[in-house]
């Protein structure tokens, strides 16, 4: 159909074009007749113009050519203008015939022109109902806009009557003084909660008035003479209440930890104080340090001279040294000396004290200690002394710094004024104690008390003196008389209960001077240098004593173990045993002076013996004593341990070479000459040593059991540590097996090797049989 109608279309167009034509033939241009025709102009004619496009005209053409029914209709020769015309004619008929279809159908196209008209008119009405809401709309959304900017200007002004009401309201919460205020501060005791409450209510209070009134608010002025009013009756409450409780300290038979204690629970009474009224503050300061300085001073004298009544009454003396001897002669009006020097030098159960667990015990109770009839050497005085100094003083720190709020310098300051009369005073007795004792051990063991005691100082972090472990010990039951009925109080903060008693000194019948020295800042150095001077001075002079004994005025001597050297392995191996925990260096060097001259004594009084062999005991007997010694309190691989070690094990191996000497004397020049003949490559001149050798052998085999047990015989009653005597006799036993293995192979050699006497050789293994009989066992 669409190829037809194209065709037609074409068609039409051809005949509509060969019409015009044919008529332009007829009439002629201009309507001229047929016969007047003008030439055809085509000299204005642009081919090339854009306007005539030949392309497309060739490819409509070419389409329609190649359409089916014109393809038909130009091989059937078909006269293009009848077709035309047939054409023309057909759709004149087809016109004609939709002419009458519209003519039929004119009523519904009128309806329906009527029906768009009142569609119309009711889209027109819509448009207007539109366009009205769409005005209030409008005006809607500028009053929706109006009502927001109101509320956002309402709520500013909501937030600001809100801050300018609470900043009012906090102002006069401030300033205003309630009733019950007034009521607890004039009427209620200090020590109910409720004035504590409105203590720190008032103080409040006070700064604020005192902020406000920087700050020029004239409503201050109002209530600050009812502030005023009422801090004077408040600070005059608090300083009667603390001053009472700091005289009580003062009272006989009080122990002033408890109220010193309640204390702490009104610390906010002194930081009242502090804020509102500085010199009451200071004033009830003073009193503090005034009071505690003499309690403190009255407590610790008294106890120190109770304590030094219950010292063992034999002690060292200068005379009391390492190098004098027992025999000495003393003049007739001389004190009667120690019992045994030993004791001075021997460390035994002493050194207990310097232990986790003693250290840190209970102090002694002077009066218990005399109803019981015990002693105590100084150090055991001087732990429990500074144990309670100690934790006294970390008491009163913490104390100082909770109740004071001070820290730091200030803290330390206020500490050392409390303190500072007390250190000083103990540091003077020890001083005075030290001028005459000259028990090494004792002045050691202090050393190292002092260097723990630091040490727990630095590990509890107590800038002052630390605090220990133990419950909290009460000076004042430490110094109850014997007499003094004890009586119990309630229990202290710690669980423990407390002992009162009257003290000896009054604290009223002191004076009062609060020094302004630094004992307490340096207190363990200063003691420290108080007691090594003196170690070191006691070390020097025992070491001197050593030096200038003179063996020749020791009386009658014996090989056996010197009572000076007896005494130096004792006192050395207590004195490293000490410095094994902290060691020092200091220590080791006076040790080492002092194990100098006590190794030049026993050469010196080995000397005065005639015989080598005796020497040599004397040397073995004092070698083997002090190092057995050594070991039993000392580290197998300290200096002392090694160095006598060595001296013991060279004169052990001489004593055996002294010892084999007169009965294989002849054997052991033999061998030694043999063996040094073969290694030079003159083993030839062994042949003529044929009757030496010959008797050697016959001597050996005859005498030989009888000579090791005489050696065994001589060397158990040379030895007074049958242990070391067994050793040796196994040295010399074991040497002189060599010996005679060594004497075997040197007959082994060619030039000796025919010897009839070699048949009579004593085989090694059946000698070693032999020998092991002769080895005691203990």
């Amino acid at each position: 159909m669409a190829a037809a109608a194209t065709m037609a279309a074409a068609a039409r167009e051809l005949v509509l074009r060969a019409g015009a034509s044919d008529m332009e033939e007829e009439e002629g241009p201009l309507g001229s007749g047929p016969g007047l025709r003008e030439p055809l102009q085509i000299g204005e004619l642009d081919i090339t113009s854009d306007e005539f496009i030949l392309d497309e005209v060739d490819v409509h053409i070419q389409a329609n050519l190649e359409d089916e029914l014109v393809k038909e209709a130009l091989k059937t020769g078909v006269d293009l203008r009848h077709y035309s015309k047939q054409v023309e004619l057909e759709l004149q008929q087809i016109e004609q015939k939709s002419i009458r279809d519209y003519i039929q159908e004119s009523e519904n196209i009128a309806s329906l022109h009527n029906q768009i008209t009142a569609c119309d008119a009711v889209l027109e009405r819509m448009e207007q109902m539109l366009g009205a809401f769409q005005s209030d709309l409008s005006s809607i959304s500028s009053e929706i806009r109006t009502l927001q900017e109101q509320s956002g200007a309402m709520n500013i002004r909501l937030r600001n009557r809100q801050a300018v009401r609470g900043k009012l309201g906090e102002l006069v919460d401030g300033l205003v003084v309630p009733s019950a205020l007034v009521t607890a501060i004039l009427e209620a005791p200090v020590t109910e909660p409720r004035f504590l409450e409105q203590l720190q209510e008032l103080d409040a209070k006070a700064a604020a008035v005192r902020e406000q009134e920087a700050r020029g608010t004239a409503a201050c002025a109002d209530v600050r003479g009812v502030l005023d009013r009422l801090r004077v009756k408040a600070v005059t409450k608090i300083r009667e209440f603390i001053l009472q409780k700091i005289y009580s300290f003062r009272k006989p038979m009080t122990n002033y930890q408890i109220p010193q204690t309640a204390l702490l629970k009104y610390r906010f009474f002194y930081q009242f104080l502090l804020g509102n009224e500085r010199a009451t503050a200071k004033e009830i300061r003073d009193e503090y340090v005034e009071t505690l300085s003499k309690i403190y001073l009255s407590y610790y004298r008294s106890y120190l001279g109770r304590l030094m009544k219950v010292q063992y009454e034999e002690v060292a003396e200068k005379d009391d040294l390492m190098g004098v001897e027992d025999t000495a002669k003393k003049g007739f009006f001389s004190k009667p000396s120690l019992r045994s020097r030993n004791t001075i030098f021997t460390l035994g159960t002493r050194g207990s004290v310097i232990s986790p667990a003693e250290l840190e015990a209970p102090i002694l109770v002077p009066h218990t200690a005399q109803r019981g009839e015990q002693r105590y050497p100084f150090e055991a005085l001087f732990r429990s002394q500074h144990y309670a100094l100690l934790d006294n003083s970390c008491r009163e720190y913490l104390f100082i710094c909770e109740f004071f709020m001070v820290s730091g310098p200030a803290a330390h300051d206020l500490f050392h004024a409390v303190m500072g009369r007390t250190l000083s005073m103990t540091q003077k007795h020890l001083e005075s104690y030290l001028v005459d004792c000259y028990d090494a051990i004792a002045v050691f063991l202090c050393i190292h008390i002092v260097l723990r005691f630091r040490n727990i100082t630095a590990k509890r972090d107590v800038p002052a003196l630390d605090r220990s472990l133990v419950p909290f010990v009460c000076l004042e039951a430490v110094l109850m008389p014997p007499h003094s009925p004890l009586t119990p109080t309630p229990a202290s903060t710690d669980g423990h209960p407390s002992i009162r008693f009257q003290p000896p000194h009054p604290t009223r019948d002191i004076p009062c001077q609060i020094s302004d020295s630094d004992q307490a800042h340096r207190y363990w150095e200063q003691v420290l240098a108080l007691l090594w001077p003196r170690f070191e001075l006691i070390l020097e002079m025992n070491v001197q004593s050593v030096r200038s004994t003179d063996p020749q005025r020791l009386g009658g001597l014996d090989t056996r173990p010197h009572y000076i050297t007896r005494r130096y392995a004792e006192f050395s191996s207590a004195l490293v045993s000490i410095n094994q925990t902290i060691p020092n260096e200091r220590t080791m060097q006076l040790l080492g002076q002092l194990q100098v001259e006590v190794e030049n004594f026993v050469l010196r009084v080995a000397a005065e013996f005639s015989s080598r062999k005796e020497q040599l005991v004397f040397l073995i007997n004092n070698y083997d004593m002090m190092l057995g010694v050594l070991m039993e309190r000392a580290a197998d691989d300290s200096k002392e341990v090694e160095s006598f070690q060595q001296l013991l094990n060279a004169r052990t191996q001489e004593f055996i070479e002294e010892l084999l000497s007169p009965p294989f004397g002849g054997l052991v020049a033999f061998v030694k000459e043999a063996e040094a003949l073969i290694e030079r490559g003159q083993a030839e001149r062994l042949r003529g040593e044929e009757a030496r050798v010959t008797q050697l052998i016959r001597g050996f085999g005859s005498s030989w059991k009888s000579s090791v047990e005489s050696l065994s015989q001589d060397v158990m009653r040379s030895f007074t540590n049958f242990r070391n005597g067994t050793s040796i006799i196994q040295g010399a036993l074991t040497q002189l097996i060599q010996l005679y293995h060594r004497f075997h192979r040197v007959l082994s050699q060619p030039q000796l090797r025919a010897l009839p006497a070699r048949a009579e050789l004593i085989n090694i293994h059946h000698l070693m049989v032999e020998l092991k009989k002769h080895k005691p066992n203990f």
